[in-house]
């Protein structure tokens, strides 16, 4: 069966993802609210949550080399990112050892270099080969559900691949969480290379603290 795919992101008013303060503990208890079985995001996202939130200069361990063991009892999601140019080359190690994730899944296209999928079977990290010069994500997302059983996937990512999901017709859901701000202008927005005219059925709308609101919509297929 074809995972259902959610897009997830908190927004201010004009749909902007940046320019304001995100409340992290809201963003990440709706969006494991939603149940994952993998989280997805982009490799350029992937490197700034790492630049921003860890010591980007730990080195990899031993243990680091080794891919954990996955307990069909753990509720944890997987990592799942995209990275078809290698950009998470030394890296990856940071998110295996993330408590909120169970294992790293990588997407990589044909031209991905060499040398990182050498990086990647020899740390054991599972990766999914789709599409010629970029990573065929709706082929790459099926295959998570082959392979490894995942029925949902819920994205953590910026503009760019969650465009990407409307633009394709791939994603089933939209989970925002706005927040009360408007930022105006010089800041990348959400949807704004999502293609032409997409429908939406509104599913839920719940208020939250500090003014924000969780807007859930079915994407009309």
């Amino acid at each position: 069966m074809y995972p259902e795919v959610i897009i997830h992101n908190s927004v201010s008013l004009d749909h902007a993802v940046r320019g304001f303060e995100i409340d992290l503990g809201q963003h990440y208890g709706a969006l494991l609210a939603l149940e994952p079985g993998a989280v997805l995001a982009g490799s350029a996202t992937a490197k700034t949550g790492i630049e921003m939130f860890m010591d980007i200069n730990e080195p990899e361990k031993e243990a680091d080399r080794h891919r954990p063991e996955v307990r069909p009892d753990d509720p944890r999601p997987v990592s799942v990112i995209v990275d078809s140019r290698g950009i998470l080359k030394d890296l990856l190690h940071f998110y295996r050892n993330m408590e909120h994730t169970k294992d790293v899944i990588v997407l990589v296209a044909e031209t991905t270099p060499e040398d990182y999928l050498d990086y990647l079977r020899e740390r054991e990290y599972p990766f999914i080969r789709c599409g010629k010069d970029r990573v065929d994500l709706r082929s790459a997302i099926g295959e998570l559900g082959e392979r490894f059983g995942i029925r949902r996937v819920v994205t953590d990512s910026g503009p760019d691949l969650n465009d990407v999901l409307i633009r394709e017709g791939i994603a089933d859901t939209i989970s925002l969480i706005v927040h009360p701000v408007i930022v105006g202008e010089g800041e990348k927005r959400l949807f704004g290379r999502a293609g032409g005219r997409t429908a939406l059925e509104l599913r839920k709308a719940v208020p939250m603290e500090q003014g924000t609101v969780h807007l859930v919509y079915a994407v009309k297929k």
